[in-house]
């Protein structure tokens, strides 16, 4: 028996490696397993056999990329499972329009994942990774001294993953469809203990809370699918009076989860992540990445291998205090497609601006933003989307700021200064997606 087939070995397995397994041994282990999955995708996928024909397969590294483009491109000859794509996609199109996302595909868990380019991918999830990803969560969370969990997962879509009632643990899901008043209705009734939703959704919660409409006192709170900025993380916890962790997941595989001390550790044990320059070199820790690289080190039934992410991550240069080998993720930025460019001045080299340093400027302009959203339309405007927390705000003195924060950042970077246009309206959420997006360009280079 492997470990990924039995619940109690990876969950042991999990913790003893997060705790003990120095860096040295962590990089041999990751190689045995990338080496093994590459091996397994080779035999079982005729895509894979393809791909890396002529490769060097125990060079895991360096082998070709593969990217969601390119999996959906080749789905039934990608999976190891024998599925076409025509039956996922058929299969998946059926359970969005009928809302019933607990049915399984002979067994399988298969759910369809919406980029916020609008681009669909099919994921592929086994009963055994089911199990063993359940083991890392209870291996790797940061569990409140509670003898019943009472667990809310305010998410789009669910699976049967988070709709659990057994031996007095309770893990329920609360769809962001509803209607606010649906969602605020069922948190009070189930009074969780342990919240989980995107962070806009936590802030939602968070005046529902102050308003007096809801009365709910979890012990733990979780973010993801979004970006959590320092900002609106701050305004949740001190409401809630507990830290926010963050669960760092993608269809693409578990990349990180928060650790006791708030540090958000890669699971290095489950996956491989590479974080390289604009050149392709490996970006130093303190510095935000160009382009993110992941290989899922346990995942068979569709190989996660040398797979591109766009998303934006500075890793830490320092050490957790819980003494950790893992490394720490500093901060998530955002997506490539968040990075905001402009010409330098005097010439049309282009020059990219990461998206923390727009946020900054918003925020920075005025204590009376409570919501806030900038879109770069083309290289010379930018609309910036505000909210301010009471109407009697001098929106003129905001307007002024924000024009000048803005200026400064791309004067910082040597840039022509764009145009921006400042509108006192709430933030549009991502259409494909559903995600609310604070800062993104929305033209392609």
């Amino acid at each position: 028996m492997t470990e990924t087939d039995s619940f109690i070995r990876f969950f042991l397995g999990c913790k003893r490696r997060f705790k003990r397994m120095s860096e040295e041994k962590l990089q041999k282990y990751q190689l045995l397993k990338g080496q093994e999955v590459v091996k397994f995708a080779v035999a079982n996928a005729p895509f894979f056999k393809n791909h890396y024909k002529d490769h060097d397969l125990n060079n895991v590294w360096d082998l070709p990329l593969t990217n969601k483009k390119i999996m959906m491109g080749n789905l039934t000859d990608y999976n190891t499972v024998s599925f076409t794509k025509k039956e996922l996609i058929d299969f998946t199109t059926r359970i969005e329009q009928e809302q019933n996302y607990s049915e399984r595909f002979r067994g399988y868990n298969i759910a369809m994942s919406s980029g916020t380019s609008g681009s669909k991918g099919i994921v592929i999830t086994s009963p055994a990774e089911e199990k063993y990803l359940a083991a890392a969560l209870f291996a790797r969370f940061n569990f409140p001294k509670i003898l019943r969990i009472k667990w809310a997962f305010l998410l789009r879509i669910t699976t049967p993953a988070f709709q659990v009632n057994r031996f007095g643990q309770r893990l329920t899901h609360i769809s962001l469809l509803f209607t606010l008043e649906k969602i605020r209705n069922k948190l009070q009734k189930f009074q969780p203990n342990i919240l989980s939703a995107p962070p806009s959704m936590l802030k939602i919660l968070v005046k529902e809370v102050n308003e007096g409409r809801l009365d709910i006192r979890p012990k733990r709170l979780v973010s993801y699918a979004e970006v959590l900025h320092p900002d609106i993380k701050k305004e949740i916890e001190q409401v809630f009076n507990t830290r926010v962790h963050q669960i760092y997941q993608g269809s693409e595989g578990a990349i990180a989860m928060t650790c006791k001390h708030g540090s958000l550790h890669i699971n290095e044990d489950l996956m491989y992540v590479q974080t390289l320059d604009q050149n392709g070199n490996q970006t130093p820790p303190g510095k935000p990445c160009f382009r993110m690289i992941v290989t899922d080190l346990n995942k068979k039934s569709q190989p996660i291998i040398r797979f591109e992410l766009n998303d934006i991550i500075t890793i830490s240069p320092e050490k957790c205090k819980c003494g950790s080998s893992f490394r720490v993720i500093e901060q998530i930025m955002g997506r490539a497609d968040d990075l905001f460019w402009a010409h330098r001045d005097g010439t049309e080299e282009l020059q990219y601006i990461f998206p923390d340093y727009i946020r900054r400027a918003i925020i920075s302009s005025s204590e009376e933003i409570d919501e806030y959203q900038a879109i770069q339309k083309d290289y010379n405007n930018v609309l910036v989307r505000i909210l301010l927390k009471t109407k009697d705000c001098d929106e003129e003195k905001v307007f002024k700021n924000i024009h000048l924060k803005i200026e400064e950042v791309f004067s910082s970077y040597n840039c022509q200064i764009p145009s921006v246009e400042v509108r006192f309206e709430s933030p549009q959420r991502n259409p494909n997606s559903d995600k609310l997006i604070r800062i993104h360009r929305a033209f392609d280079l």
